[in-house]
């Protein structure tokens, strides 16, 4: 059963929803999407799934799904096939691989927030990597996107989400941003997070 109440909560702050479907199957995903999109269309985002081979399985449109995850290089041009945005992008190598495939593509910088995951974009790099994909006419990267590696207080996610907002308002002031679980996803909206990533708590 959908939580009315949670998509309610969201569109009052006037914010939106990224649906993880990760945790369902091809037929649950889309009714859950389905009904969703029926009541709360303005506010969803789109779906969010972290494993290639299972975007190809649920046939999900593609204008709907977006991947976040470790990009792996063999694997890009499946996801750009697939996906309309990705949450993760962290590396030259792979923004220049997407860039050179057929399809458009949107997608988000993923920062490094903590030291658990140095594969990531550190803030002291944000302004290089931006300037480096400037010129790209497929690849359009537009928002950024964090998340801790490991487990975190409500206070540590508070300066989390602060930490994100700032870098936003010195880059690109009007980007989005893309970030916050099921489990914080309170405090996302309290710091003015655009975008929320929820999961379990889609279903009561």
């Amino acid at each position: 059963m959908l939580n009315t109440q949670l998509f309610k909560e969201i569109r009052t702050v006037n914010k939106k929803i990224l649906l993880v479907t990760k945790y369902w199957d091809e037929v649950t995903t889309k009714e859950l999407f389905q009904a969703a999109q029926s009541k709360f269309w303005d506010i969803i985002y789109g779906i969010w799934e972290n494993r290639i081979e299972q975007i190809i399985e649920k046939n999900i449109p593609r204008e709907h799904m977006h991947f976040i995850g470790n990009i792996q290089s063999q694997k890009i041009p499946d996801i750009v096939k697939h996906c309309s945005h990705i949450h993760s992008l962290s590396s030259l190598k792979h923004a220049q691989k997407i860039e050179n495939q057929d399809l458009k593509i949107s997608a988000f910088i993923q920062i490094q927030l903590d030291q658990g995951k140095n594969i990531w974009i550190p803030e002291w790099e944000l302004w290089n990597f931006l300037q480096s994909c400037n010129s790209y006419e497929n690849l359009r990267i537009i928002w950024i996107s964090g998340m801790w590696s490991g487990e975190c207080s409500d206070e540590e996610k508070k300066e989390e989400f602060k930490k994100l907002v700032a870098l936003r308002n010195t880059y690109i002031p009007n980007w989005f941003i893309s970030a916050g679980t099921s489990r914080d996803y309170k405090i996302a909206l309290e710091q003015w997070i655009d975008i929320v990533r929820i999961g379990t708590r889609l279903v009561l």
